[in-house]
């Protein structure tokens, strides 16, 4: 009788261990599911923050192409409103130039006039 107590006893106990052992199983899959939730969760999220850091990296490289083609557009505007102020020189230079010829050649031929109309009274007074 006393070993059939003690066969009841331990199978209540062998019972209750196993309850126990599947309750812990369940709490243990349970908290195995929720770490691989977040485990997948964090892969997304730093995915997501390489992603987000390429993307940055890519636009931080348009802005400084963008500033370097803004500065040789600058510079090639400095250049061709440089090349036009010489071009504006010489043409001033030119102007003058021609003035000062155009203004030989109405002296020139007001001296010409001059000397004609002289000529044309020595003309008459000869005759």
């Amino acid at each position: 009788e006393e070993t059939e107590k003690d066969v009841l006893r331990l199978t209540n106990e062998n019972n209750s261990a196993d309850l126990e052992i599947q309750e812990l199983t369940a709490k243990l899959d349970k908290v195995t599911a929720e770490r691989d939730d977040a485990a997948a969760k964090l892969i997304e999220a730093h995915t997501s923050l390489l992603n987000t850091s390429n993307e940055k990296v890519a636009m931080n490289d348009q802005v400084a192409e963008l500033k370097k083609m803004e500065s040789e557009y600058a510079n090639s505007i400095a250049k061709m409103e440089a090349t036009i102020q010489e071009r504006d020189d010489e043409i001033m230079t030119l102007n003058k130039s021609i003035e000062s010829s155009l203004a030989k050649i109405q002296s020139t031929e007001k001296a010409l006039s001059e000397l004609s109309a002289e000529k044309e009274e020595w003309t008459k007074k000869i005759e």
